[in-house]
């Protein structure tokens, strides 16, 4: 499945990032422009889940996102100013004015990187005043910082990577210049946000296994065990397990008394995943009087997962209180308790999508959901089938669904694939272009 990152920049930086896009024929870039920094909470609340990756044109942008909780640090990078670009626009200074400016001040640039630069290449004649990037700092400040040591004979050129603090300055006649990422740090940070995606979507698929295992109290064990109540009370818990395997896509085992394996993948397992195992360990206590311990356990392959469900096992009889055990694939273990609150995020569809299915008999939830699924398993195109599987509901309901999204222009039939069965083949379909 193609890689999908969207841009966000001001005009001007969003050419250069496209420029430098073109290389990449394997990734899609979706542009979003803005005028204003404020304009980014709008293009993410719209648009976060369209794309696998957020590309940000520099660290002021990239910072008002994560302040504001617009994305996680997992979703999105920048990239950074390197040397390279410092002395790319001071020599663009220097041939504008046509002399050797030994005097700057610059910001953005971090105080450590500066001076790497300036011992390196041995320029210790340079004299500069830097003001390093800082959160919660306005361009006001940053003019003001810039101008007066101007306006006191301290610096001859300024140079800056904030947009509204390049046009200040350039309205009072000072000379500024605007430094912005290199065209390797561009193509370096595209490549990061590749295998990003291309590493989420492989853990995603890894192998999950929920182990629940159920303990008899020792009182009862030895005249109640093989008694025909705890049969009953074993198929209570199979019944709820089967329940939570439903919303995971998984499989139930029942690998011996007491002991439960649902087989599923990491992508399926959500907070959402987490409070129901809670709500099931609760719900034996409570009804069978019996103690629930859960591991889960994540692998490359079947056996690792399972391996890692056991470790689990050996360590979870040391908390009393209901708990779930994570073991990763490196062995790494992490503890989940039970919270009180869990906040669930929901995507909505694109403002293009929900002009298309105005007048069509579907719910942009439908929708979104389908988008999801379909990036979460890296399916380009998918059938009737799939849908079923996703929505929990009949065929019959996926082609309808279906049948009503190619209406609307939102997907587009991309072929046939044979069922190895009598009857026609399955009609297979895509979505279609991004349309901003």
């Amino acid at each position: 499945m193609k890689t999908t990152i969207g841009v966000i920049a001001p005009h001007d930086s969003l050419e250069r990032v496209m420029y430098v896009a073109e290389e990449f024929e394997d990734i899609t870039f979706i542009p979003h422009a803005y005028d204003q920094l404020g304009e980014v909470s709008d293009i993410l609340n719209k648009h976060r889940y369209e794309v696998d990756q957020w590309l940000f044109s520099g660290v002021l942008n990239y910072t008002y996102a994560m302040e504001n909780n617009l994305i996680t640090e997992e979703e999105g990078a920048f990239p950074p100013l390197h040397g390279s670009s410092f002395f790319g626009i001071l020599l663009e200074a220097q041939l504008t004015s046509n002399k050797v400016c030994r005097r700057v001040s610059i910001d953005t640039i971090a105080n450590e990187e500066f001076e790497k630069i300036l011992s390196f290449y041995q320029l210790d004649n340079l004299s500069y005043y830097n003001h390093p990037f800082e959160s919660g700092k306005s361009s006001e400040e940053l003019i003001q910082f810039h101008a007066q040591l101007y306006k006191e004979g301290k610096t001859e050129v300024v140079i800056t990577s904030i947009k509204d603090v390049y046009e200040n300055l350039k309205k009072q006649q000072i000379p500024v210049f605007r430094v912005t990422p290199s065209y390797l740090s561009i193509k370096m940070i595209i490549q990061f946000l590749e295998e990003r995606a291309q590493s989420n979507l492989y853990r995603n698929s890894q192998v999950a296994v929920i182990g629940c295992r159920i303990e008899m109290n020792p009182n009862q064990l030895d005249e109640n065990y093989y008694s025909f109540k705890t049969k009953y009370q074993e198929l209570d818990v199979r019944r709820q397990l089967l329940a939570i395997a439903e919303k995971t896509n998984g499989s139930v085992m029942q690998m011996g008394d007491g002991l439960f394996f649902i087989f599923t993948t990491r992508g399926e397992l959500s907070a959402e995943s987490e409070a129901d195992i809670f709500q099931l360990i609760e719900e034996i206590r409570m009804q069978t009087n019996l103690q629930a311990k859960v591991s889960i356990g994540y692998g490359e392959t079947v056996l690792q997962a399972e391996q890692h469900v056991r470790l689990g096992f050996r360590h979870v009889k040391e908390y009393e209180k209901p708990v779930i055990l994570v073991v990763d694939e490196d062995q790494s273990i992490s503890l989940k308790e039970q919270k009180k609150e869990i906040i669930y995020q929901t995507t909505e569809v694109g403002s293009a999508w929900k002009e298309r299915i105005k007048n069509a008999h579907l719910s942009p939830g439908v929708v979104s959901k389908i988008s999801a699924y379909a990036k979460q398993y890296g399916r380009d195109r998918f059938s009737s089938q799939d849908l079923a599987r996703w929505l929990k509901s009949s065929e019959r309901n996926g082609r309808r669904i279906l049948a009503e999204m190619e209406r609307s222009g939102i997907v587009e039939q991309a072929g046939e694939a044979q069922s190895g069965e009598r009857g026609r083949p399955r009609k297979v379909f895509q979505f279609t272009d991004y349309e901003p």
